[in-house]
């Protein structure tokens, strides 16, 4: 079992609090620890009180709650979720933008290794490894970050393009479909992370689409009543309450 106890024990349940009870966050009580089977490298996710806020405190998978019919915030997930929060408060107090990207790109290989000995589905897992992996690039890589992100966002275009253009003129047109796994190359060791962005979100970026679409009229009718009833109009939009204290206790 790739997950632990602090004692070396398998870890059999993972102890967390919703703090406060209507709050966004989760205190972890318990530490978790995980030893990377590549690497032998033994990672550890503190409980909450070990050290100073946010250590201990976790959103779990952060999957925006619209997407949750996708991709669950909790379940498989939940320990390599929490343990990737701990590396990323790490890296972030660091300090140093170089050093934490360095640091958060061997952490987000941990993570995604961790999901799949979670038994993870393989291609949830990876794109769950991208979408950390891009808001990493974004966070730390600086222009070259927004760069990358910028070339993914055109190669889905590029991508529907092909698909419209075949339907239209040719089946020919789905050679242009390759361009962006070529326009990848050139980045080396990021290539894998641009095509996994890129191919996925060209591809279920319909159902993504109609998944909005049907939640928006959802959500309007659901903040209609609340108006009409004395409620909270704007507490439709979340799950659970964000305030700000929530988000740092």
């Amino acid at each position: 079992m790739p997950f632990l106890r602090d004692d070396g024990a398998p870890l059999d349940e993972l102890r967390l609090a919703q703090r406060p009870a209507d709050g966004p966050r989760f205190e972890l009580r318990d530490a978790v620890v995980y030893v990377d089977p590549v690497s032998g490298r033994r990672y550890r996710a503190p409980a909450a009180g070990e050290g100073p806020p946010p250590s201990g405190v976790t959103d779990l998978a952060s999957v925006p709650s619209p997407l949750w019919g996708f991709i669950a915030s909790y379940g498989r997930q939940s320990a390599p979720a929490v343990l990737h929060d701990a590396q990323s408060l790490a890296a972030e107090a660091l300090g140093d933008p170089r050093r934490a990207l360095a640091q958060r790109r061997e952490d987000d290989l941990v993570f995604r290794r961790a999901l799949l000995e979670q038994g993870v589905p393989r291609m949830r897992a990876w794109l769950m490894w991208a979408w950390v992996s891009a808001d990493r690039e974004r966070a730390y890589a600086g222009a070259a970050g927004w760069l990358l992100l910028g070339q993914v966002a055109l190669g889905v275009l590029v991508v529907v393009a092909s698909v419209v253009l075949a339907v239209l003129w040719g089946p020919w047109w789905l050679a242009l479909a390759a361009a962006p796994a070529l326009a990848a190359l050139p980045w080396r060791s990021r290539a894998s992370l641009l095509i996994t962005l890129t191919y996925p979100l060209a591809l279920f970026g319909p159902m993504l689409l109609v998944h909005f679409l049907a939640l928006v009229p959802f959500r309007l009718i659901e903040a209609i009543v609340e108006v009409f009833t004395g409620g909270d109009p704007a507490g439709v939009v979340r799950p659970t309450v964000a305030r700000p204290d929530a988000e740092r206790p």
